[in-house]
């Protein structure tokens, strides 16, 4: 089980960032050809960061979760995604704090909010999968 539990923490990691990539690669692109403003550079900055921090301790705090508790996963995700969210409002808050334009914090906030929703689908569709084949093969 154990290494079941390695392989698939590997596996989303790298299915996370090649999300994130695929995210940032993208806005980029639409910022380059002018569909998205060049201001929201330090947005797209701070969200792929925030996005890679937290799928980090996620996983590693999954990892140790599911090797020692695996009885009580349902909990840890309803924590989990508690405590992203409670981690994105700070950090949204964050930004209104320093950042004064309306028009940037606004920019931000709709970013940040697309890369978390992308991230929460993201984790729902992969650890429901996972859960899923534990759960069957077990």
């Amino acid at each position: 089980m154990n290494k079941k539990v390695d392989i698939t923490s590997k596996r989303y990691f790298k299915y996370s960032l090649w999300l994130i990539a695929a995210l940032t690669l993208l806005c980029s692109a639409a910022i380059s050809m002018n569909v998205l403003k060049y201001s929201i550079v330090n947005a797209l900055a701070i969200s792929a960061l925030y996005t890679v921090f937290i799928n980090s301790i996620y996983v590693v705090f999954w990892r140790k979760m599911a090797k020692t508790s695996p009885n009580v996963m349902t909990k840890f995700y309803l924590a989990a995604s508690a405590l992203r969210l409670v981690s994105a409002a700070f950090v949204v808050t964050a930004y209104c704090l320093i950042c004064h334009d309306k028009n940037s914090i606004r920019d931000f906030a709709l970013l940040f909010m697309g890369f978390y929703i992308v991230m929460l689908v993201f984790d729902s569709v992969f650890f429901a999968h996972v859960e899923k084949s534990y759960t069957l093969k077990d």
